[in-house]
């Protein structure tokens, strides 16, 4: 059951003598970091017994408060160093971790190079610009005897010839073009119905024109029958 629900240790994951030495120093680090709030909070109550002591006028007890303070202090300035050399320590052997990573990397970074570099040697690069140059050089030779074969009148010809397609496109880009209106559609429409509108009313005036005609030749027939 174990070995089925166990977890299985990986290589890259155990802890180096270098991992356990850092931890061991940084363990170090918080209780001499604990021993020295304490020596601090102990100096401060002998300060503050002295001063009681002193308005109490016991000068005895003040100065005995104030020699343990001072042992207090001596005690406090070995911890700071013990202090500071173990955060040194702590600090010296983080970087030199770091430096060998960095190595290892730029270890493994040659090793890819120098593999890659057997993978393309000095003579296949030197024989595939070699074949570069011969087929440059094959392709130059057939530009200029396709060149030599054609005369200036050739020449001419063929540039009459490019002249006369780009003409002929651009005849059909025009052609192709719709033509931009340059009268307002609907100003066209209200003169158009303006004029409906002219014609009706003339009409009108002329059929009234017609009756009154009428009318008049009625009135004078009339008075000719009575004469």
């Amino acid at each position: 059951m174990g070995s089925l629900f166990g977890k299985k240790k990986n290589k890259n994951q155990e802890i180096t003598s270098q991992d356990r030495a850092i931890l061991e120093l940084k363990v170090q680090r918080d209780n001499l970091t604990r021993s020295r709030k304490k020596i601090e909070l102990v100096i401060d109550k002998e300060t503050e017994i002295a001063k009681q002591c002193l308005r109490a006028k016991k000068r005895k007890q003040a100065l005995l408060a104030l020699r343990r303070k001072k042992w207090q202090e001596q005690t406090l300035d070995k911890v700071e160093k013990m202090l500071t050399n173990v955060e040194e320590m702590t600090q010296s052997i983080e970087f030199k971790q770091m430096e060998k990573k960095v190595f290892d990397s730029l270890k493994s970074g040659k090793d890819v190079l120098q593999q890659l570099n057997k993978m393309m040697s000095v003579e296949e690069v030197e024989q595939l610009m070699e074949e570069n140059e011969e087929a440059m050089a094959y392709q130059n030779e057939i530009q200029e005897l396709l060149a030599g074969q054609l005369t200036q009148e050739d020449e001419e010809d063929v540039l009459k010839e490019l002249d006369e397609i780009i003409e002929m496109a651009q005849d059909e880009k025009e052609i192709k073009m719709p033509k931009v209106p340059t009268k307002d559609p609907k100003k066209k429409q209200i003169s158009e119905e303006e004029k409906e509108e002219e014609a009706t009313t003339s009409s009108e005036e002329e059929i009234e024109k017609e009756k009154e005609k009428k009318k008049t030749k009625v009135k004078h027939k009339k008075v000719a029958e009575m004469i």
